[in-house]
C-alpha cells in the first residue's frame, strides 16, 4: 500500500460547511423560512413534528454557540446548557395548617437492625472473630522483617521492574524507601545513581550509603529536595497509602521526573481486605471496615502491646488514583490488579456494613500502575 500524501486527501471544507457556517445557517431567517415553506405542504401531525424538531435544533445550537468552551488545567470544559423554564403558575388560595404535634421529629422506629451499631461492632465481636479465623488467617504467611528476608524482597522487586520499565544505568528514586535495601541494590547490582526518600530515617542508611547509594529524610509535599525533571525512573511499593497528602505528592512526583521518565507505582487499596495492614495479628478480612481505630487499640492493649490502629492514612479509591494521575499529566501505560475473591459468608454475615461499599473495591488488594512524563 502506497504512502498516503496529504495533497492527495480531498479538503472537507471545500463541500461540506464548517461548524460554524452551518450554526449561522441553522438560526438564520433564511433557514427558518424553509421550514415553514416545507410545514406547509404537510398534513397536520407531520407538520407539528417538523416544526417542533426545528425548534429543539435552533435551540441547541444556539445554546451551543452562546458561549466558547474554557480551558483549566490544560483540560477543555464544554460550555453549559441550560434552558430557563417558563415561570409557573401562582398557586391561588392559602396554605393549609398541618396538626399539631408534640415532638414531630422524636424517633418510633427504623429500619436498621441494632447490629449496625457502633455498640454491636465492638471488642468481644472483634475477639470473637479473630478467634474464629486464627486457624483460616487472611495473610497465611506475612513477608518476614529481618535483613535476608528484606534483601530477597529488594532482589525480587527490582527483577521485576527492570525487566518492565529498564532501570540500570539511569537515575532512580525509590519513593518511600524503607530500610533502603532496593536502594542499595539498584546502585550496586544494576549500576543506577540510585536515590531513597522517606519520611522516617532508617538505622540501614548509614551503613548503606556511598558516593552511588543517596538516601534523604524528607516530605517532598513540604520541602522537596530534588531539582525539576532530575529522575529517569521513579518506584514506590507498598507506601503511597500511607502519604498524608498524595495529589501533592503525586505532583511533585510528575515535576521530578524527567520527560520521557517512567514512574512505577505499587499500592494498597484502603477498601480491601488486608487495607489495615495488621494482618500479622488480625485474621480476619476488612477489620478497618467494620471497627472503630478504638476497638483495634483496645485489641492491643489487650494483648499488652503497643497501641495502634490501622495503619493506612489516605482512603484513595482506585478510581481517585485514576483521576489524580490524568489531571496532572501523567500517562498510564501499564495496570494491574491484586484481587481476592470475597467470602461470600463473611459478606453476608457483615453486609450492613461492607454493603456500604461497591464489591468491586473490596476484591481488590493492590494496584500496580506504570505512568509516563509526556515528552
Amino acid at each position: 500500500m502506497p504512502p498516503i500524501d496529504s495533497a492527495t486527501v480531498p479538503n472537507p471544507s471545500s463541500s461540506v460547511p464548517s461548524r460554524g457556517r452551518l450554526a449561522r445557517f441553522i438560526r438564520s431567517e433564511r433557514a427558518r423560512g424553509t421550514v415553514y415553506r416545507l410545514a406547509e405542504r404537510l398534513p397536520a401531525k407531520p407538520r407539528a413534528t417538523l416544526l417542533r424538531v426545528a425548534r429543539r435544533t435552533r435551540d441547541r445550537v444556539a445554546g451551543s454557540t452562546a458561549t466558547k468552551p474554557t480551558k483549566a488545567a490544560g483540560r477543555t470544559i464544554p460550555p453549559t446548557h441550560f434552558r430557563v423554564s417558563p415561570a409557573p403558575k401562582p398557586i391561588e388560595g392559602e396554605w393549609p395548617e398541618p396538626p399539631e404535634i408534640d415532638v414531630p421529629g422524636r424517633p418510633i422506629a427504623s429500619v436498621y437492625r441494632k447490629g449496625g451499631s457502633s455498640k454491636y461492632y465492638d471488642i468481644e465481636l472483634f475477639e470473637k472473630l479473630n478467634e474464629e479465623y486464627a486457624s483460616k488467617p487472611i495473610v497465611p504467611e506475612p513477608q518476614g522483617k529481618d535483613t535476608a528476608s528484606r534483601a530477597e524482597r529488594a532482589r525480587r522487586r527490582l527483577a521485576s521492574i527492570h525487566d518492565a520499565i529498564g532501570l540500570g544505568g539511569n537515575r532512580v528514586l525509590e519513593f518511600g524507601c524503607g530500610a533502603g535495601y532496593e536502594v542499595w541494590f539498584l546502585a550496586h547490582h544494576l549500576g543506577s545513581d540510585a536515590y531513597g526518600i522517606d519520611v522516617v530515617e532508617r538505622a540501614a542508611w548509614e551503613v548503606l550509603r556511598d558516593d552511588r547509594t543517596h538516601y534523604e529524610c524528607a516530605d517532598i509535599t513540604r520541602d522537596n529536595p530534588f531539582e525539576q525533571d532530575f529522575f529517569d525512573r521513579i518506584i514506590s511499593f507498598s507506601v503511597w497509602e500511607h502519604v498524608q497528602h498524595p495529589y501533592k505528592a503525586l505532583e511533585e512526583t510528575f515535576k521530578i521526573m524527567k520527560p520521557g521518565g517512567l514512574a512505577w507505582i505499587s499500592a494498597n487499596l484502603y477498601r480491601s481486605s488486608v487495607g489495615s495492614h495488621l494482618y500479622r495479628d488480625i485474621h480476619f478480612p476488612y477489620p478497618h471496615l467494620l471497627f472503630s481505630d478504638d476497638v483495634i487499640k483496645e485489641f492491643y492493649r489487650r494483648r499488652g502491646q503497643t497501641e495502634r490502629g490501622a495503619s493506612w492514612v489516605n482512603k484513595l479509591t482506585w478510581l481517585e488514583y485514576d483521576r489524580a494521575f490524568a489531571a496532572i499529566g501523567f500517562e498510564t501505560k501499564m495496570l494491574r490488579f491484586s484481587e481476592r475473591e470475597i467470602d461470600e459468608e463473611f459478606y453476608a454475615r457483615f453486609e450492613d456494613v461492607l454493603g456500604r461499599y461497591p464489591r468491586w473495591d473490596l476484591t481488590k488488594d493492590f494496584f500496580t500502575v506504570v505512568l509516563s512524563k509526556p515528552r
